[in-house]
Order: C-alpha cells, then sequence, then structure tokens
C-alpha cells in the first residue's frame, strides 16, 4: 500500500517535545504507533498498522542509512539519527530517531 503523494517542498514540524513512538515486528512492519506519529504522517493508524515502516521513508534518504540501522541493531545496540519522512500527502517532517530493539 502506498498510498502516499509525490514530494513536496513543505516540511511539517510539531512541538520538540513530542515523541514520535512505533514499533514493527522483525520484517519492519508496523504494529504500533502513538497519536503524534498518526497526527504527522498523515496516515490513519489502520492505513499504517501491518504496513512496512518505510511507508513513510522520505526518497531524499539514503539506503545505507537503514541498512547501517538494521546491522546496529541487529548486534543488540541502539541506533541514533536524524531521518527525512515524507508524510501521506508527500510533506516532509524530520525526526530525530533512536531505535532500539525490544525483546518480548
Amino acid at each position: 500500500m502506498r498510498n502516499n503523494l509525490p514530494v513536496t517542498e513543505h516540511e511539517r514540524t510539531f512541538p520538540q517535545e513530542q515523541r514520535l513512538i512505533s514499533t514493527t515486528d522483525l520484517n519492519s512492519r508496523i504494529t504500533y504507533c502513538n497519536d503524534a506519529f498518526v497526527a504527522i504522517s498523515g496516515f490513519t493508524r489502520e492505513e499504517l498498522i501491518g504496513q512496512p515502516h518505510n511507508i513513510v521513508r522520505h526518497p531524499d534518504m539514503p539506503p545505507g542509512v537503514f541498512g547501517h540501522m538494521w546491522e546496529t541493531i541487529k548486534e543488540g545496540k541502539p541506533w541514533m539519527g536524524v531521518v527525512k519522512n515524507r508524510a501521506k500527502n508527500g510533506d516532509y517532517y524530520w525526526v530525530s530517531a533512536y531505535v532500539t530493539a525490544i525483546y518480548e
């Protein structure tokens, strides 16, 4: 499912203290996202759950960044980086991402 439109030059912003939270399974499919994540992405929760997390990946992001992120996580280490994401309507937003594995 790729409902997002072509990219725009419009940046979305959100309060710095707001936390966008999402979880994925081992196949990178979204299993949870908080209200702030839903709001900034422009998708509904129903559109996000079960989709690959790269549904919000902006095409400006080099694929190697995410390869490095997965390698780091698989080593049991947290990963941090600045990521440009794409909203459903093509707008973009920046996140300071902190990614870590959660073992259940």
